[in-house]
C-alpha cells in the first residue's frame, strides 16, 4: 500500500470518492497520471470485484499488467463476444458482401438525384454500388447508435443532395437496410460482418457487466452505444475517466460523455509529462474551449516552448492531415532521412490506389473518399466546394507527385525504433508521447490583425498535439495564434496559500 502514501491530494480525492460507491467521473487532463490513479482506486477496494474497460485491445492487454487479479481488464467487444451466440460469431470468418453484391442481390437501379455543384443543383445518377454502400453504411452507423432497430434517418446521404432528394433516398433505400440488419443477424444467412453487429446485438440484450466496479477509460470518445450499455448497470459504479478536451473523434459518432453526465467529479489537473512552459501553452488553448480551471505543469521538469523554423532538434512532428505527413515523408526521403510515419498507412495506400484507378477510367467502390466520382476530373471539381476541402490536400499531392513515387515513398518507411524521426497526424499521436514535438504548419485558424479565428474542434486537435511533448515544444507555426490566445482568455494557475 506505499503507492497510496505517494499519491497526490487529487488523487487521494478521486480515492475517496469512489470508496463511496457511487458513480462518477474524474476529469483526467493531459499526462495527469491517469492510469496510475486508476490502478490506486482499483488497490483500495481489493475486495469488489473491477471491469477496466478500454476502446482497443492492446491498451487493455496493458493495463491487466498493472491491476490486481480482482480486476478484469476488457474491450466492450470482448464481453460482447463471450455472450452472443457462437452462430453469429462464426459469421466473422465468412467473406462479406461487396456493394456490387449487395446491389445485384437486393436489385438495387440506379437514382437520378439533384447534387450541389458549383453553386447550382445538376443532375446526378446514384449508380446500383453507390446505393448498394449507403446501405451498408446505413447499417453500421445504426450499430453505433442507441436505437433498438434501424430507421430511415440512419442512412446518411452526402450533403451536397437536395434536402428534399435525401429524404426520398432514405425512404427509398430504408426497405434493404433493414434486410441487411435482420440478414446480419441471422445465423443461417451465410455472409460475414463486421465486429460492430455482434456488439450491438449483445447491447440490445440489456447486458449486465459482471462487476461491482467499472472503470472506463476515455470515456470522452465513447459512441452512444457504449454510453448507453453503461447507464443500464442500475446496481454497478461506473468511474467515467477521461478529458472532455481530447475527444477529437466526433466525425466517429464519440459523443462527450465527460460533459453530458450530470455526475459528481473529480479533477486531476497536474501533468507528470511536461513543466509549467508546456502546461502554459495548454491553457491557452483550454481557455478558448471555456475551461475554467487550469492544468498545471509538473513543477520538477524543465520544460521549453521554442519559436524557431524547422530545426534538426526534433523527435516528432505532428501535422493535422495525412495529406501534410506524406509531404513530409517524401522531403525527409529526399534528404535522405530515416523517417517513420505515424498516420494510416493503409488508409494512405488505399487512397493512390483509387486514385490510380480513377485516373485510369475505373470506378471505385472501397474508398469513401473517392466512390462517388466517375472520374478523376469529377474529384477536382468536387475540391472546389466546401465539403470537398478534407480531401483537396490528398488530391494535390497526388497531382503534385504521381501515385507510383507516393507508393514507393510509404514502402520506404523505417520502422520506429530505429528512425532519426517520427511524423505524425495530430489524431495518432493521441496516448503517445516524445521529449521534442514540433507542430506542423497544416491547422486551420486565421489570423486577422489582433482577431483570431479557429473552432473548437481545432483548438482540441492542438491541445492533444500540444501536450505530446515532455521536453520542448517548437510552436513555430502556432506561434502568433497561441500570443492572441493568451491575450483573449487568460487561464492561470490559481496560486492557493
Amino acid at each position: 500500500m506505499s503507492d497510496i502514501f505517494k499519491a497526490t491530494s487529487e488523487q487521494n480525492f478521486a480515492i475517496a470518492e469512489a470508496q463511496k460507491g457511487q458513480s462518477f467521473k474524474v476529469i483526467a487532463y493531459a499526462g495527469t497520471g491517469k492510469t496510475t490513479t486508476l490502478k490506486l482506486i482499483s488497490d483500495a477496494m481489493p475486495q469488489r470485484r473491477g471491469m477496466y474497460l478500454a476502446f482497443n485491445k492492446a491498451i487493455a492487454t496493458e493495463a491487466q499488467h498493472k491491476f490486481h487479479r480482482n480486476v478484469d481488464c476488457r474491450t466492450f467487444h470482448s464481453l460482447a463476444f463471450r455472450s452472443v451466440p457462437r452462430g453469429i460469431t462464426d459469421k466473422l470468418r465468412l467473406p462479406r458482401l461487396s456493394p456490387s453484391f449487395i446491389a445485384k442481390e437486393y436489385r438495387l437501379e440506379p437514382i437520378t438525384l439533384r447534387r450541389l455543384m458549383g453553386g447550382r443543383y445538376e443532375r446526378y445518377a446514384l449508380m446500383p454500388s453507390r446505393l448498394a454502400s449507403l446501405v451498408a453504411n446505413a447499417v453500421s452507423y445504426f450499430c453505433s447508435t442507441s436505437s433498438q432497430y434501424p430507421a430511415p434517418r440512419h442512412i446518411q446521404a452526402p450533403s451536397w443532395l437536395h434536402p428534399d432528394d435525401i429524404e426520398s433516398l432514405q425512404k427509398h433505400l430504408y426497405p434493404a437496410v433493414e434486410r441487411r440488419w435482420l440478414e446480419s443477424i441471422d445465423q443461417s444467412h451465410q455472409a460475414g460482418i463486421g465486429h460492430d453487429i455482434y456488439l450491438k446485438l449483445w447491447a440490445l440484450s440489456s447486458p449486465i457487466i459482471p462487476a461491482d466496479y467499472v472503470l472506463f477509460d476515455e470515456a470522452q470518445d465513447a459512441d452512444p452505444l457504449m454510453l448507453g450499455i453503461l447507464l443500464r448497470q442500475r446496481s454497478t459504479q461506473v468511474i467515467y475517466v477521461g478529458d472532455a478536451h481530447q475527444q477529437i473523434y466526433a466525425w466517429r459518432g464519440a459523443v462527450n460523455a465527460m460533459q453530458q453526465m450530470p455526475l459528481p467529479e473529480s479533477r486531476l489537473t497536474t501533468s507528470f509529462r511536461f513543466g509549467e512552459s508546456i502546461a502554459e501553452v495548454a491553457n491557452s488553448l483550454l481557455g478558448a474551449l471555456n475551461e475554467t480551471v487550469p492544468l498545471l505543469g509538473n513543477p520538477e521538469m524543465r520544460s521549453s516552448v521554442v519559436n524557431k523554423p524547422h530545426t534538426k532538434m526534433r523527435d516528432a512532428i505532428l501535422c493535422r492531415t495525412n495529406a501534410r505527413a506524406m509531404e513530409l515523408l517524401l522531403s525527409g526521403l529526399v534528404q535522405g532521412d530515416k523517417v517513420s510515419l505515424q498516420a494510416d498507412h493503409a488508409k494512405l495506400n488505399r487512397f493512390v490506389d483509387a486514385a490510380s484507378l480513377l485516373k485510369q477510367g475505373k470506378r471505385v467502390v472501397d474508398v469513401p473518399e473517392l466512390a462517388w466520382f466517375n472520374s478523376w476530373h469529377d474529384v477536382h471539381e468536387y475540391c472546389e466546394t466546401n465539403d470537398g476541402s478534407d480531401i483537396k490536400p490528398l488530391v494535390k499531392l497526388v497531382d503534385d507527385h504521381g501515385t507510383e513515387p507516393l507508393k514507393k515513398a510509404l514502402a520506404k518507411i523505417t520502422p520506429i525504433e530505429q528512425a532519426d524521426y517520427v511524423i505524425s497526424t495530430a489524431h495518432k499521436a493521441k496516448g503517445l508521447e516524445w521529449n521534442r514535438v514540433h507542430i506542423e504548419d497544416d491547422y486551420q485558424f486565421k489570423i486577422n490583425g489582433l482577431e483570431h479565428k479557429i473552432s473548437d474542434e481545432e483548438l482540441r486537435l492542438l491541445y492533444v498535439a500540444c501536450t505530446r511533448a515532455k521536453l520542448s515544444l517548437n510552436i513555430h507555426h502556432i506561434y502568433d495564434l497561441i500570443q492572441q490566445l493568451k491575450i483573449k482568455t487568460p487561464l492561470k494557475a490559481q496560486i492557493t496559500a
